[in-house]
Parts: structure tokens; C-alpha cells; sequence
């Protein structure tokens, strides 16, 4: 199994390589890029059998080119060992070059990580693989639409972290030691949608100004990673002791210990509100692009709460997302049946997976491909 993709794509692949680990132990192999993330996965495995973990070393030389060539060159370079498995499982879609490399590819199969709407996640590398398996309805009947998957290539399995973090979730210690509600603000990293260069530390001086909120800066953790040094440290320097948290990148932003914890999301397009909304909760969303967002499929995720720009109050509108919220409740919990398959609420509110087993359906899919029953495999997936 191929998990290159970074520690926050580990929660969307790592349990199934447990549970076929603990169907068919010393048959799977976890292929990862660097020493961090196996040690990443042997922490998110907790008690679960973990398959063996290779970590794929950059060939000779290779180190000297751009970052953003290292996976496409970890690939090339292990394509021999990986490819002799039976059936390759990954979280992202670079792994698709190796069906572009010569020589036989065995079946890949594809996790998307996360349940997000923007457009890249319905994009047209999905033809290469022999079957993906998705949350829920929302995204196979975008991909069947769009034409990219056929219908019998795509199974919907249920969230894999989603579905992971709740059963295994212990009573969570608040966020903040004090009464204060919590904000969690989420922006994307791609400069193209992301609204923390024109919203970010407004937001930051506004909350602290206000003094009635919490706030922890969480952006996706690829945002902060091209960052200089000295613009990290700006950031960090912007934490409040006690109010305000600034989380560049720590394992507390992928183990969903923030959405879990946090009463409202701020955010733009980031997957991780349908996380989030777990629990219904407020949502605030910044436009800081001037987009065409309301009939468009792309942004259906700001349908959960108001929309603003960076020129808003910060203070007001975070004011009216929690006053409002009433009106957007229906919406939430609609998407996110049709989002999150199995998801359902227990009477008293709490996310529940009782009837729905997505780690479990997923490792079957896998199974299938790798030709696998009873009997051990004999190559390493």
C-alpha cells in the first residue's frame, strides 16, 4: 500500500492496512516517504496489527531536485519492488505513474482523502484506477456524472478516518481551559482559494480585541510548509497564552482534535468542514477570491453557513454564524448523510457509525482485487 501523500492522508488509508493485516498477517507492506511518516503510522496504528513499513529512500542524486518532483522520483525509483504486489491501495493520485511507467502494473485502487468539493477531487487521473472507494454518495455520483469513473468502478464504503477516530474517540479534554467558546480557523493552502493572506491575522486581532472567544489557527498542513523560517515564527509570535493557539502542523491537526473540539469553523475550501460537522455546528466561510460560488458544485460546502469577504467585521459575522445557525442545521445534517455513508445521530446528538463497518467494506474491495479468500497472499500489497 502506497501512503506517500503526506501523515494527514495516513488516517484515510493506514486502517485498512491494519485490517488486512489482521486478516492476512506478513502479506501487506505500507510504502512511505520518509522516517517521520513511519513513525506517524506506527503512532496512528495504536493497537492495531501494523503491516511492515518501508520507507522509500530517495535514489542517489535525486535529493538535488525540486521538492515537488520527490514523489514522482520515490516512485520511479521503487516502481520494480511496488509494482510486484498484487494489488496496489493509495490516498492520493500521483501514485497513477506507475500505470504510465513500462513493463505490468498490477490493479490500483484509490482512497480519496477527505470528502471535499472542489473540482480537483473529481479529476480525470480517476480513469487510471481500477476502482476507488469514497465516503458516500455525494462523490460517486459526481464521479459517475462527470464521467471519469464508471458506476461499477466505485464503491461507496463509508468515511475510513471519519468512521476510525469515532470509535476509537476517549473523552476528549476541552481545547481551552476556560468557559469561552472556540473558533477553529482552517484555510486552504493554495493561493488560489485560500483566504489567509487577505483574512488571517485580521481575524487573529479581532477575536483577541473582542476577548469572548477562543481561536486556534489551524490551516491545512500543507499551507506552512513552504513558509521561510521567519515568516513561521511571525505567525507563532500572533498565539495569545491561554486564547489564541497557532498550529502549524502537529499531529493535533490531522487527528481531528480540533474539528472535534471547536464550537464554529471558519475556513474557505477545505475538506476538513465535513469533519467538522460531525456534529452540526456554526460554519463561516471567507470569499477572499471574488468567487462565482452559489450554483457552483465547487463550493457547495458554503451552502452551511454565511459567506463573507475580508472586508467584513470579523466579530459580526462570527456573532451571527452562531446566532443563525438554526437556519442551517436541515442543510448539514442532509449533505452529510449523503456525504458520510452510515453516518447517522443518536438521540442525543451524538455521530454514530453503529450500522455501518466502512474500514471493514474497504479491505473487502481490496481482497477482491488482490484475489485473496481464505488462503495467504503470496505478494506484499
Amino acid at each position: 500500500m502506497l501512503a506517500i501523500g503526506g501523515v494527514h492522508q495516513l488516517g484515510h488509508i493506514l486502517p485498512v492496512a491494519c485490517e488486512l493485516e489482521r486478516r492476512h498477517p506478513g502479506c501487506v507492506r505500507l510504502f512511505v516517504s520518509t522516517d517521520a511518516e513511519a513513525q506517524a503510522a506506527r503512532q496512528q496504528a495504536g493497537g492495531e496489527p501494523l503491516p511492515e513499513v518501508v520507507v522509500m529512500d530517495l535514489p542517489a542524486g535525486a535529493a538535488l531536485l525540486p521538492k515537488g518532483m520527490h514523489k514522482s522520483a520515490r516512485l520511479i525509483a521503487w516502481a520494480g519492488r511496488v509494482r510486484s504486489a498484487a494489488v496496489i491501495l493509495c490516498a492520493e493520485r500521483t501514485s497513477t505513474l506507475l500505470k504510465r511507467l513500462s513493463g505490468a502494473c498490477p490493479p490500483i485502487l484509490h482512497i480519496p482523502h477527505g470528502a471535499g468539493d472542489r473540482a480537483v477531487g473529481f479529476e480525470d487521473r480517476f480513469r487510471l484506477f481500477e476502482h476507488v472507494m469514497v465516503a458516500g454518495h455525494k462523490d460517486r455520483d459526481r464521479l459517475v456524472e462527470s464521467g471519469v469513473v464508471p458506476p461499477e468502478k466505485c464503491t461507496v464504503t463509508g468515511p475510513i478516518k471519519l468512521s476510525t477516530v469515532l470509535a476509537r474517540a476517549a473523552e476528549r479534554p476541552p481545547l481551552f481551559r476556560n468557559e469561552r467558546r472556540t473558533i477553529l480557523y482552517n484555510p486552504h493552502f493554495s493561493s488560489a482559494h485560500s483566504s489567509i493572506h487577505a483574512f488571517g491575522e485580521k481575524l487573529v486581532d479581532a477575536v483577541v480585541a473582542d476577548g469572548r472567544y477562543n481561536l486556534i489557527v489551524a490551516p491545512h498542513v500543507r499551507l506552512a510548509r513552504t513558509w521561510s523560517a521567519a515568516r513561521r515564527r511571525h505567525w507563532q509570535s500572533l498565539a495569545v497564552p491561554g486564547q489564541v493557539e497557532v498550529d502549524l502542523g502537529s499531529m493535533r491537526c490531522n487527528d481531528m482534535s480540533y474539528t472535534l473540539g471547536a464550537d464554529l469553523y471558519v475556513g474557505d475550501v477545505s475538506s476538513q468542514v465535513y469533519e467538522f460537522l460531525v456534529y452540526p455546528r456554526p460554519c463561516l466561510f471567507v470569499d477572499a477570491h471574488a468567487v462565482a460560488w452559489r450554483n457552483s458544485e465547487d463550493y457547495a460546502m458554503w451552502h452551511f453557513g454565511d459567506v463573507v469577504t475580508p472586508q467584513e467585521d470579523p466579530i459580526a459575522a462570527i456573532d451571527r454564524a452562531f446566532a443563525c445557525h438554526a437556519a442551517y442545521v436541515g442543510w448539514q445534517r442532509e449533505r452529510m448523510a449523503s456525504a458520510m455513508e452510515g453516518l447517522s445521530w443518536l438521540p442525543g446528538g451524538a455521530p454514530t457509525f453503529q450500522h455501518a463497518k466502512p474500514v471493514q467494506a474497504a479491505a473487502d474491495v481490496v481482497e477482491r482485487f488482490a484475489g485473496l479468500g481464505t488462503p495467504v497472499m503470496s505478494a506484499a500489497a
